[in-house]
């Protein structure tokens, strides 16, 4: 007998299930940083499926070292998705703040469209509303 039929291991049955497992996985996290990229102007949409896409795709390796090309790329866009997320959050911040000067600004301005759509003050008694009726 040669050396090499001893050392030959056979597949065991739980590596073709630990594989599927693994690759479906990567497929998911390809899959949910696809999704957050498509929802990137929504901020918290980009910021949960980037970060589920970067889990599952480090989850995906299992014991291995490596990656396949499905976790790669969810890892890679998984990221994007992240920065896209937190990106259009800053602009919305910045956004505020230069249109209307800052967060009272805003706080007066919504009191005026309230004022003139015939809704009380915000910062009134809300049971003179009531009353008033």
């Amino acid at each position: 007998m040669d050396y090499n039929e001893y050392n030959n291991i056979p597949d065991m049955p739980n590596n073709s299930y630990i594989e599927k497992r693994s690759q479906s996985m990567a497929i998911a996290s390809m899959a949910l940083a696809i999704a957050g990229l498509v929802m990137g102007c929504c901020i918290y949409p980009a910021v949960i499926f980037g970060s589920l896409a970067i889990i599952l795709a480090l989850l995906s390796r299992g014991g291995e070292m490596t990656t396949n090309g499905y976790a790669k790329a969810g890892l890679i866009m998984g990221g994007i998705a992240i920065a896209f997320g937190i990106l259009f959050f800053i602009y919305g911040l910045v956004t505020l703040l230069v249109q209307f000067g800052g967060i009272e600004g805003y706080l007066d301005y919504v009191e005026e469209l309230m004022e003139k759509m015939g809704y009380p003050s915000p910062y009134s008694n809300p049971y003179d509303f009531y009353n008033n009726l």
